[in-house]
């Protein structure tokens, strides 16, 4: 009884399942050398062309920052916006505006810094994964737009179709996460936030026995500017490490986060060349790797010949997806921090939200958009190649091909790191029209 009750543990079949898939694998790729080398060089060349150049400054930089206390001084100004929207703290917000403007592992290596500094709970962190699972804006703009479409004006559509329908299926879907509780087994953080609120309660009141100037900068009616200078003097203070060991282990945090990711890359590289010639020979090339793979999958839909209203939206879905591959990477990250048996049941669910809210989105708003885009386009094109333009938008204009992003991506970095400046900003702005909004109404 024994023996048969654990043949058929779960457990044991996942093994035999992913041993068995795993030898099958091997034995493909001895039986299929040549398009399974083929398949990880292309895997290696966008991963290091594309991938890690354009990651690379902000996973150093989204690390950098919060052992500074800047991802809790921005927390203090966004918690109104991010929970009313979103229902999390504030200092999440550091960690949506590095997933804009950085890709899904600079957010999920963020939210893993929040978990590690006890700053958010297990199902929040989950959410917070999930809310900012954004694609590279350097990757839509410069490969989607420029070098697969040919079309500069089509990578902005597509980016701002993929920054608003990110955040319309985050903020839907966590309005139905009381009724997903069950299923996705997050009963044991219920009574995890209580124990967070009591230590900090704890701690907050022996801090103060010994300063009494810090009760006066955490109270509410404190000024805004002390109580962001007093959460990232107490964040630095619990870092503690000199500006040398910081800058080492963020470079060496940072390379192995994307070696990680180079390492999926090239595997579901491989992966999909042998299935697209083994197991659907007969379905288009862009079955497969549209499901696994977000960078090959917009390549191969980029080459289909469809309506160009239908390709746009199918572009749209394909980034708000992001592919297996980019889940399997977030989880990897999020794995050390997230306790054994957490379910990302909430994050797949909102990966599906967001790429049918951008399907949608696009298909409505394609047509309007290439109407009147070809002209203006052209107009901003020719005022930003002049003499007098400013030099951070000459980068913009000259779109290459994937063979020179590795130099463009380099050269285009302050335009990126403004965009990360000018998100944080609005987003403020938004956080003060929302706490505002809240004191208007209470009255």
């Amino acid at each position: 009884m024994a023996v048969s009750s654990e043949v058929r543990s779960p457990g044991l079949l996942r093994t035999i399942f992913l041993s068995s898939s795993a030898l099958l694998l091997v034995i493909t790729v001895v039986a299929s050398p040549k398009e399974a080398f083929d398949a990880s060089i292309q895997g290696l060349d966008i991963w290091w062309k594309i991938v890690f150049p354009a990651l690379l400054p902000f996973l150093m930089l989204s690390q950098m920052l919060t052992a500074f206390g800047f991802t809790h001084a921005i927390g203090v100004l966004l918690e109104p916006l991010m929970r009313r929207l979103f229902k999390l703290p504030g200092n999440t917000g550091f960690a949506l505006a590095v997933g804009m403007c950085g890709g899904f592992p600079a957010a999920a290596d963020a939210v893993s810094r929040l978990i590690q500094d006890k700053q958010i709970t297990t199902r929040q962190a989950v959410i917070a994964a999930a809310a900012a699972h954004f694609a590279n804006p350097m990757m839509i703009l410069l490969v989607v737009g420029a070098a697969f479409l040919h079309q500069p004006a089509a990578g902005y559509f597509l980016l701002i179709i993929h920054w608003t329908s990110g955040w319309i299926a985050a903020a839907a879907a966590i309005r139905l996460l009381p009724a997903l509780r069950k299923e996705q087994s997050l009963s044991s953080d219920i009574t995890s936030p209580n124990k967070i609120v009591r230590s900090q309660t704890q701690s907050q009141a022996s801090k103060m026995e010994n300063d009494p100037s810090s009760s006066i900068l955490s109270s509410p009616n404190a000024r805004l500017a002390s109580r962001m200078l007093h959460a990232a003097r107490e964040a630095h203070n619990r870092d503690a490490r000199s500006f040398g060991k910081l800058l080492g282990d963020t470079v060496s945090q940072a390379v192995q986060t994307l070696m990680l990711t180079g390492g999926y890359m090239i595997v579901f590289a491989v992966f999909i060349r042998l299935l697209s010639l083994y197991l659907t020979p007969g379905i288009s090339t862009g079955f497969w790797p549209s499901i696994l793979e977000l960078h090959l999958g917009a390549y191969h839909l980029s080459k289909t010949l469809l309506a160009p209203a239908i390709l746009m939206a199918l572009l749209a879905a394909l980034l708000g997806w992001g592919g297996v591959c980019s889940h399997l990477q977030v989880f990897s990250i999020l794995k050390t921090a997230l306790p054994k048996g957490q379910s990302m049941l909430y994050f797949v669910i909102v990966r599906l939200g967001h790429g049918l809210t951008a399907f949608c989105l696009t298909l409505l708003l394609w047509k309007p958009f290439s109407h009147y885009s070809t002209e203006a386009w052209a107009a901003w094109a020719a005022d930003t190649a002049a003499p007098t333009a400013p030099l951070l938008l000459r980068p913009i204009l000259h779109l290459p091909d994937t063979a020179n992003t590795l130099h463009v991506t380099w050269v285009i970095f302050p335009v990126a790191v403004i965009g990360l400046a000018v998100l944080l900003g609005v987003m403020i702005s938004l956080s003060g029209l929302t706490l505002w909004m809240n004191r208007l109404f209470s009255r």
